[in-house]
């Protein structure tokens, strides 16, 4: 027999048994939350024989039973008429196994209220990790800044029901009684598993993406905070050194907050993409913001590596022999090399007095916004010799040749070039294959 015509019959063998007994009920409940203190299952029609607003409660008529049974006003949907409660109650049944814990954890009681909006008087406070009924929805999710979700109506096992705003509400679906379940949820921390299953990059990992200025030395796919809980280790690479916390435990400290214990180590959560992480470096305390990062690293390098690959590229094609009667030749090879001779007029100024003519080419560093139009790019020269001084020219392409001009370090932030060098060396090159 299905559940619909298990509770059709429980309710009509209660009607015959009140006719028996010569009690005349005032309307019919269909009971949203039953199953416990002697209450009536979820979902089914009962007839209601008394209201009681003193005790906030309905007596009922429970089949089985010789007394009545009185359940909370708010455990129960009364009708007056008998076929609207049985056309409730079909309506109902889809959301029998409905159920949901309340995790607003702050202090700040969620509010059930009499209407689906925020406007809607206020009828109860909601406590952290409350059990709740699940009763209905709203047909369509609603922002209530900043958050996007549906409204639930509700109710309490105490005996009120309302409307609440879903973002803080963990919904679970279970048949029959909810009770292990809401237990096994409330021992569970969801930011606690969220910290330890993320990936974690730097917060300048946003920073460079945004600016579209990428440092390929500094974002890394290996940057970041790794944390391993089968080993109990944290492992946070940094882009010039690597720091590894092995903890005994971890210990909830305050809202979405975690001391590794047995480790300098301090996590807290911002939010569901952000955390701060504290820890000692060199006897200083270090605070540092790390992102759940909602693009590629991999990806991000491999876009960057291909931009200037094609720049160089680029360069080959325009002419990949650069000439000047006055600061020699230079040769772009393949592999992003170059080999430059007769440079000695710029030694030591800008080429230190070991070059031997041969290095690098790279394209790290972006025209800032004022020189845009003024000049096509940055190249890089790094001589083998110097691997930590390299040689920056701002670029600009003429028809038939290539205009360089030096920058000086104090003209470059951020990987963005703002200005040129104070009386800055300009090199014209003509270009041929």
């Amino acid at each position: 027999m299905s559940r619909r015509h298990l509770v059709a019959a429980l309710a009509a063998l209660a009607a015959l048994l009140l006719a028996s007994c010569g009690v005349k009920a005032v309307g019919y409940g269909v009971v949203l939350w039953g199953g416990s203190d002697g209450a009536p299952p979820t979902g089914v029609v009962v007839p209601v024989i008394r209201e009681s607003p003193v005790n906030s409660s309905y007596l009922i008529s429970v089949q089985g039973q010789k007394q009545l049974g009185e359940i909370p006003m708010g455990r129960l949907r009364f009708f007056k008429k008998r076929a609207d409660a049985d056309t409730y109650a079909r309506g109902y049944s889809a959301f029998l196994p409905s159920w949901a814990l309340v995790m607003k954890l702050d202090g700040n009681p969620l509010p059930i209220r009499d209407a689906a909006s925020q406007d809607g008087k206020l009828v109860y406070r909601l406590q952290p990790k409350q059990l709740i009924k699940v009763i209905s929805r709203s047909a369509a999710p609603v922002t209530v800044p900043p958050y996007t979700d549906y409204w639930y109506e509700v109710a309490t096992e105490d005996g009120s029901s309302g409307w609440t705003f879903g973002h803080y509400l963990k919904l679970f679906s279970v048949q029959g009684d909810p009770s292990s379940e809401a237990d096994r949820l409330r021992n569970q921390d969801d930011n606690l598993d969220r910290l330890m299953s993320t990936v974690w990059r730097p917060g300048w990992f946003q920073d460079q993406i945004a600016a579209g200025a990428i440092d390929l030395t500094m974002l890394r796919d290996d940057v970041g905070l790794f944390p391993d809980p089968a080993n109990k280790t944290v492992k946070l690479v940094l882009p010039l050194s690597t720091l590894e916390f092995h903890y005994d435990s971890i210990q909830n400290v305050g809202p979405a907050a975690y001391n590794f214990l047995g480790a300098d180590l301090r996590v807290s959560m911002m939010d569901q993409t952000t955390i701060e992480v504290q820890y000692h470096l060199k006897g200083q305390l270090v605070r540092a913001v790390y992102v759940d990062l909602d693009a590629d690293v991999s990806q991000l390098v491999a876009n960057e590596q291909k931009r200037r690959s094609d720049l160089f590229d680029g360069l080959v094609q325009h002419g990949a022999t650069l000439t000047s009667s006055a600061y020699g030749t230079i040769r772009l090879q393949t592999g992003m090399r170059f080999t430059w001779e007769g440079f000695g007029r710029l030694v030591p100024t800008l080429i230190g007095p070991s070059a031997k003519g041969a290095g690098s080419v790279d394209f790290p560093l972006h025209v800032g916004r004022h020189l845009t139009g003024t000049y096509d790019g940055v190249i890089t020269l790094t001589f083998d010799e110097y691997p930590q001084s390299p040689v920056n020219f701002l670029y600009k392409s003429t028809d038939n040749g290539l205009r360089l001009t030096s920058v000086a370090a104090g003209g470059i932030q951020d990987l963005i070039v703002n200005a040129e060098g104070i009386s800055p060396v300009v090199i014209f090159f003509t270009v041929s294959p």
